[in-house]
């Protein structure tokens, strides 16, 4: 099958109306007017272009009651275009399609030889790609482009990743430049939390958010955070490298961690979920101890970045997630003054899925959002 790119060329006027009808769900010209600012002949000229390309749809006519023909309500078009998000987790190579609106169109998964040439593992990509395409007959589709999640952080060379043991072949490689090379689509390459905070931040559950930090407890630890409705990558693009605080020869707040101990105590990780709530006092010592290393990282957050939100996720199962947040919202409220506003500790939307999730929203992300 030949894949082909269908590029897309937006104004920055027109990514902040589309941000703007993202946000609001649907909304009329009129509102579009007033939120941006421009000119209600503008927003007519702009929408009308929007609407050509496909991107947006009008809606059933709205009377409000005044004179006049009724406003037709706007909002994105699912199926104007859609992504792809790639991610790579232990043994496994994770794929995301989603539409416009970053609702997922397909999700599948194959087992990947760990350590292989990165030649090996790209024509995987493209044959895995393809067929999801064309299983949901998108393969003519309009594609905005494709994300990489990635586990590791860039190199002084700031093109290279130290990526993790399982994946210490691509040390070497600059993995945009192979990553961009293998198909015909706009590419982008993130690490694995980065991908994940942009999961979360387009999952719907924070519409009027604009802090937002995701702590990813899976085979290692890491934040990914959201400030002024921008990812923020910092200086070396690897902000968020919390695993800096516990040394890998040490207990660390993670999934690998947990399957280690379970392992130790002789337990089966397929029975967690019952064990979860038991009172099992090899997963309540856990419990415990974990939230005491989380307790200094939720703090730090807020001192440092004031988020509304700090969300649990990653690979980390959801009922052990759901432990640690109440654990931790007690520590956190216990020592907080109680007429400081502080930011809501949650359960991600997501487990292991959000990476490839957040990957597919990469392009989206890059593409539409003006705040970038």
């Amino acid at each position: 099958m030949t894949l082909v790119s269908a590029p897309l060329e937006l104004s920055a006027t027109q990514r902040n109306l589309l941000d703007l009808i993202r946000n609001h769900g649907t909304v009329t010209r009129a509102e579009l007017s007033r939120l941006s600012g421009l000119t209600p002949g503008a927003i007519t000229q702009q929408c009308r272009e929007l609407i050509f390309t496909g991107l947006i749809i009008e809606g059933e006519p709205v009377h409000d009651g005044k004179r006049g023909q009724p406003s037709l309500p706007l909002r994105l078009n699912p199926g104007g275009a859609c992504s792809v998000g790639v991610s790579f987790s232990p043994g496994f190579i994770d794929i995301a399609v989603v539409d416009l609106s970053g609702k997922p169109l397909i999700q599948v998964s194959e087992k990947h030889t760990e350590n292989r040439e990165i030649a090996h593992t790209v024509n995987q990509v493209i044959q895995m790609v393809a067929g999801a395409l064309k299983k949901k007959r998108l393969s003519n589709s309009r594609i905005l482009g494709i994300g990489y999640a990635v586990p590791g952080f860039l190199k002084k060379d700031g093109r290279k990743r130290q990526t993790v043991a399982w994946l210490d072949t691509w040390r070497e490689v600059d993995l945009q430049a192979v990553f961009a090379a293998a198909l015909p689509y706009p590419t982008w390459v993130e690490n694995i939390v980065n991908a994940s905070v942009i999961a979360e931040y387009y999952s719907g559950n924070h519409s009027n958010i604009s802090d937002l930090v995701l702590i990813d407890l899976g085979y290692g630890i890491a934040a990914g955070i959201i400030a002024d409705n921008k990812l923020l990558s910092g200086g070396f693009s690897n902000a968020g490298e919390l695993g800096m605080s516990f040394p890998l020869e040490l207990p660390r707040p993670s999934y690998k961690d947990l399957l280690i101990t379970l392992e130790k105590a002789g337990l089966d990780p397929d029975e967690l979920d019952g064990l979860a709530g038991s009172g099992n006092k090899v997963i309540e010592c856990w419990i415990a101890r974990v939230s005491e290393q989380l307790e200094p990282i939720i703090f730090s957050c807020i001192q440092w970045l004031d988020p509304e939100v700090i969300t649990l996720g990653g690979a980390m199962p959801k009922k052990i997630v759901g432990r640690l947040v109440k654990e931790l919202k007690l520590r956190v409220s216990g020592r907080l003054e109680p007429l400081r506003p502080s930011a809501q500790i949650e359960a991600s939307a997501f487990s292991k899925e959000g990476a490839s999730r957040g990957a597919a929203m990469l392009p989206l992300y890059y593409t539409l959002n003006i705040k970038k």
